[in-house]
């Protein structure tokens, strides 16, 4: 249950740590890099390949010292350390933002409840992107897939904050305490599967996770596990990991009311 604010409540002004992974992916991070210059907030790059060209010209993007390429959850749990911000804001590549939705992500944080905030974001076609889910069972899975015309969004009113079970990484905000004291994210995962973990230890640890409507949140899925057969691989092999972990067990054994 979120805090309630007093009638005579001012917000808290909040500091943001702004954290992108390029994949040897410079077209796609400069265009991000234009949208974000109104956003504010201490920007943070790690080019993940070796011998990639730099995103950005003004300063070297962070790579890592032995050349060797990393996972989703292992980078960005690096970048999070060199931050010091009370907000670390996640971000895809290949996203493109309205640097004025982070005026009203931010302020969600001044509810203490408050652990990780998402925009509503859209595909590149214009359609609802599914970035609010609910936790992917292996039951959800199969009728998802066997199902004809079965998958669609968990959360279809784009107009109204939910509080869904999970927020995908390609867009979230998390406050620094809830990351640091969740101990980020499992670096166990290569790639998928981190951010579901990571929303549903934050539900267990008492936090809340809320999505916001949002106009001018665009992501360009790539669809790699779709086409790639490591990405594939390394999806099954994230959901397999995710179901055998503590927290889904306790999410199995005690579902929360209206999430479940």
């Amino acid at each position: 249950m979120a805090a309630r604010r007093p009638a005579n409540h001012v917000p808290v002004a909040t500091s943001l740590d702004i954290q992108i992974v390029s994949h040897g992916t410079p077209e796609l991070v400069r265009p991000l890099l234009a949208d974000l210059q109104g956003a504010g907030g201490q920007l943070h790059i790690l080019e993940n390949l070796a011998h990639s060209p730099d995103a950005r010209a003004d300063r070297p993007s962070l790579r890592h010292a032995d050349g060797a390429p990393r996972g989703f959850a292992a980078n960005h749990n690096l970048l999070a350390a060199r931050g010091d911000a009370d907000v670390i804001a996640i971000l895809n590549p290949d996203l493109r933002i309205d640097a004025a939705v982070f005026a009203r992500l931010l302020a969600a944080f001044d509810d203490p409840a408050i652990g990780i905030v998402a925009p509503r974001v859209y595909g590149a076609d214009g359609q609802l992107a599914d970035n609010a889910r609910r936790v992917l069972t292996p039951r959800r899975l199969l009728r998802d897939r066997l199902v004809p015309g079965r998958r669609r969004s968990d959360y279809p009113d784009a107009g109204v904050a939910c509080e869904p079970d999970w927020v995908a990484g390609m867009c979230l905000l998390v406050r620094r305490r809830a990351f640091e004291a969740l101990g980020g994210f499992d670096a166990g995962y290569r790639m998928y599967c981190e951010d579901m973990d990571l929303c549903v230890r934050a539900w267990q640890a008492g936090w809340t996770v809320r999505c916001l409507p949002a106009l001018g949140v665009v992501h360009d899925a790539r669809r790699a596990s779709l086409r790639d057969p490591r990405h594939f691989a390394w999806h099954l092999a994230s959901l397999l990991r995710f179901w055998r972990s503590p927290a889904y067990r306790r999410f199995v054994a005690s579902p929360p009311a209206g999430r479940s």
